[in-house]
């Protein structure tokens, strides 16, 4: 994915997201996804709730937002849509949960 006029890359991988402190962990899968595991301190927004959500994130514009989905789809249209409206250290997590959260 490109960057969409923004200086970081849509993606990053889960270990360098990891290295990171003083950012937002979204969960964007759904409720019933999110229940049955998700990352230590992520939070559940759905995808699909997104839109009438947007008021209520725990985050602003400033802040940097780390977004992972089952496998990385649904990750990617959150972030660029968190983009659109000036979101711009908002990226997805690469692979999602499927592939590095039963690890952890």
């Amino acid at each position: 994915m490109t960057s969409n006029g923004t200086n970081l890359p849509i993606q990053i991988a889960y270990k360098d997201a990891q290295n990171q402190s003083n950012s937002v962990l979204i969960d964007c899968r759904t409720v019933e996804e999110f229940e049955s595991g998700h990352l230590e301190d992520a939070i559940n927004v759905p995808l699909q709730h997104l839109a009438i959500s947007i008021d209520d994130l725990p985050c602003n514009c400033e802040d940097t937002i780390y977004v992972y989905c089952k496998s990385g789809n649904r990750s990617g249209t959150f972030t660029l849509y968190l983009r659109s409206l000036g979101y711009s250290k908002c990226q997805s997590i690469a692979g999602g949960f499927e592939e590095w959260g039963e690890s952890e």
